[in-house]
C-alpha cells in the first residue's frame, strides 16, 4: 500500500499538471475515437456496393479519407502532447526526489546505498511518470470498450451479452495474474539494485583488486549479482508475457465464433455484410485494448513498487511547514547548546552538552578524536537531529527558523570538502559573488598564484585529475567558497589543521578581521590555532570539560 505522504505528493503534482492532463485527454479522444469511426465508415461504402449505389459509396470513401488524415494529425498531436504532460511531471519528480533526499539526514541517508538512489532518480521516477503519462489515453482506451458494446447491443444480443462476459472474465484473471507480476516486478527491482552496488563496488575498488589480485573472486561475485539480475528479469517477462498470449487466445476463439454467427445472420438476412467487418475490426480493438488494460494493470504494480521506493526518500526528510516560523532578519550569530542528548542514546555523540558560543569570537572545540566535537557541527547543519534538549541561535530555537534564512546564516567547511563537476571559477561563482570577487579573496588566502600557474587558471575542472591541483589548494579553495558566502556564522572542521603553514597563516589573519561582523567556530587540536581562540571549548568522552579554558576575554 503506497503511504499517505507520497499519494499526498502525487496529488499536488497531478493538479500541477492538470491543464497538460486535460490537453492530452482531448486530444487522445479525437485520436482514438477516428479509430472507431473509421470501421463503421468502411462498412458504409461496403455495404452500398453490395446494394449498387455506388455514388454514395465513392462519397463514404471520400469522407473516411478525410477522417483517416486528421487521425493521423491527431496522431502526431497526441505525441506532442504526451511530452507536454511527461515533461513537466518529471521535472516535478525529479525535484520532490533531490530536494526530499538533501533533506533527509545524514543517518536516513545512511539507509540507502548509492546504486538504489540512482535506480529510484533514474528508473523508478521514469516509470512513475511514464505510467501517469500514458493513464490519459489508457482511460479514453477503456472508454472505447463502452462505445463497443453499445455496437454491439444495437445489432445483435446474444453478441452485446458475449462480448461483456468475456471482457469481465478476462479483466478478473488479468488483476489476479498482475498481482503476481508486481512481486516478480519487486524482485527484479532488488536484484537490479544489488547487480548495480556491486558494479559501482568494482569501480571504487579497482586499485585493491589490483594490488591484491582478487579478480577471480570478485569476478564471481559480479558473475552471481548478474545472473540473479537476469533469472528475475527473465521469469518476469516470461511470465508477463505467456498471461498475454492466453487472454490472446480466448478473445481471437470468441472473435471468430462471432464473425461466424455473424456470417450466419447474413445467410438469413438478418445482417449486414459491413456489420461482420465492424465486428472483426471491433474485436481487434478490444484485443488492442485489453493488451492496454494488461500493461495498465501490470502498469498500476510497477508504479506501486516505484511510488514505495521513492516514498523511502521522503518519509524521513526534514520539513519547513512551520507556522510558528520567527520573522527576524538581522542575527548576532549568538549559538546556544541546552542540554543536548544526539547520538545513540546508549552511547552518545553528545551527552547532555550545554554551551554558549558568543558573536564576534574565534572560538574553538578542541579534544581527542570520537569525543564529539563533530557532534557540535552536524546539529548546527541540521544534518541529523538530536533526541532531547535545545539549540538556539540569537536565543530563538533554531527550528523556528526558516531553511531559507537559516543556511544562509550559517556555512562548514569540512576536513574532505567536496566540489561540483565545475571549472574553479564555477565553483567559487556557485555560492556567490562575481569573479572580481572571487578572485580578491583566493588573493587574501595566497592562492590566486598558485591557480594562475594551472594550465587553464579559474577555468581549471577542479575535479579532473589531469589537472593535477594538489590537495593544500583545493582545501584553499574550499575555504575560499565559505568566506565568499559570507554567512553570519562561519564553522571550519578541522581542514585548517591540514593547511601548509603559509595557507595556515593567512586563514587564520582572515578570521581574525572576519570575526569583528561574523561567529567563527573551528575544531582543532594545534596548538598554534587554540592560540588564535577568544574560547576554547574542550570535549572528552563526549562530554564539555568543566574548566572552559578563556584565552581572551
Amino acid at each position: 500500500m503506497i503511504m499517505n505522504n507520497i499519494a499526498k505528493e502525487n496529488r499536488r503534482i497531478l493538479k500541477k499538471c492538470s491543464f497538460e492532463i486535460l490537453l492530452k485527454f482531448l486530444i487522445s479522444i479525437c485520436y482514438r475515437g477516428s479509430l472507431l469511426v473509421i470501421p463503421i465508415l468502411w462498412a458504409k461504402v461496403v455495404d452500398y456496393a453490395t446494394a449498387h449505389n455506388f455514388s454514395s459509396s465513392y462519397r463514404m470513401i471520400i469522407i473516411t479519407i478525410g477522417v483517416m488524415l486528421f487521425y493521423y494529425v491527431s496522431v502526431c498531436l497526441n505525441q506532442v502532447f504526451y511530452y507536454f504532460v511527461y515533461n513537466k511531471m518529471y521535472k516535478l519528480y525529479s525535484k520532490l526526489a533531490y530536494s526530499s533526499f538533501i533533506n533527509n539526514s545524514i543517518h536516513s541517508i545512511s539507509r540507502f546505498k548509492i546504486s538504489e538512489f540512482n535506480n529510484i532518480i533514474n528508473n523508478d521516477l521514469d516509470i512513475i511518470v511514464t505510467f501517469f503519462s500514458d493513464t490519459i489515453i489508457k482511460v479514453v482506451q477503456i472508454m472505447e470498450f463502452l462505445i463497443i458494446y453499445y455496437y454491439f447491443y444495437t445489432i445483435d444480443i446474444k453478441m452485446f451479452i458475449i462480448t461483456v462476459i468475456v471482457s469481465l472474465t478476462m479483466i478478473l484473471i488479468l488483476g489476479i495474474l498482475n498481482k503476481k507480476t508486481g512481486k516478480l516486478n519487486s524482485k527484479r527491482k532488488q536484484a537490479l539494485d544489488k547487480k548495480t552496488t556491486i558494479t559501482h563496488e568494482v569501480f571504487n575498488t579497482v586499485k585493491e583488486i589490483k594490488g591484491f589480485y582478487v579478480f577471480k573472486s570478485v569476478n564471481e561475485r559480479v558473475k552471481e549479482k548478474c545472473s540473479n539480475y537476469l533469472k528475475s528479469n527473465a521469469t518476469l517477462n516470461i511470465y508477463s508475457t505467456v498471461i498475454k498470449q492466453i487472454v490472446f487466445i480466448i478473445i481471437e476463439t470468441v472473435r471468430y465464433g462471432l464473425v461466424a454467427y455473424g456470417v450466419y445472420l447474413f445467410s438469413i438476412g438478418k445482417m449486414e455484410i459491413g456489420s461482420i467487418l465492424v465486428i472483426y475490426t471491433y474485436y481487434t480493438k478490444i484485443i488492442e485494448n485489453y493488451e492496454i488494460i494488461g500493461t495498465l494493470t501490470s502498469g498500476i504494480q510497477d508504479a506501486k513498487v516505484s511510488l514505495n521506493r521513492l516514498n523511502r526518500l521522503i518519509e524521513y526528510r526534514g520539513t519547513s511547514e512551520n507556522n510558528d516560523l520567527v520573522n527576524k532578519k538581522d542575527y548576532l550569530g549568538k549559538i546556544k547548546f541546552e542540554k543536548v542528548l544526539y547520538g545513540d542514546k546508549k552511547d552518545p555523540i553528545l551527552n547532555d552538552v550545554s554551551l554558549v558560543i558568543n558573536p564576534n569570537t574565534i572560538t574553538v572545540i578542541t579534544g581527542p578524536t570520537g569525543s564529539g566535537k563533530t557532534g557540535v557541527l552536524d546539529l548546527l547543519m541540521k544534518m541529523n537531529k538530536k533526541h532531547s534538549g535545545n539549540i538556539f541561535i540569537d536565543d530563538i530555537p533554531y527550528e523556528k527558523i526558516d531553511d531559507a534564512t537559516f543556511y544562509n546564516l550559517i556555512s562548514l567547511v569540512r576536513k574532505e570538502p567536496n566540489f561540483f563537476d565545475l571549472s574553479i571559477k564555477d565553483n567559487l561563482m556557485l555560492v556567490g559573488g562575481n569573479f572580481k570577487e572571487v578572485k580578491t579573496v583566493c588573493q587574501s588566502l595566497g592562492i590566486h598564484e598558485e591557480i594562475m600557474e594551472l594550465k587553464n587558471g579559474y577555468d581549471t575542472d577542479i575535479n579532473d585529475s589531469s589537472s593535477k591541483i594538489s590537495i593544500n589548494l583545493k582545501r584553499g579553495i574550499a575555504i575560499a567558497r565559505v568566506i565568499l558566502k559570507n554567512s553570519k556564522i562561519i564553522m571550519f572542521d578541522e581542514i585548517i589543521d591540514t593547511l601548509e603553514d603559509n595557507l595556515q597563516g593567512k586563514v587564520l589573519e582572515l578570521l581574525e578581521e572576519k570575526k569583528k561582523e561574523h561567529t567563527i567556530l573551528i575544531i582543532s587540536r594545534e596548538e598554534n590555532i587554540l592560540q588564535k581562540a577568544d574560547k576554547i571549548i574542550r570535549f572528552d568522552n563526549n562530554k564539555i570539560k568543566r574548566n572552559l579554558k578563556m584565552i581572551k576575554e
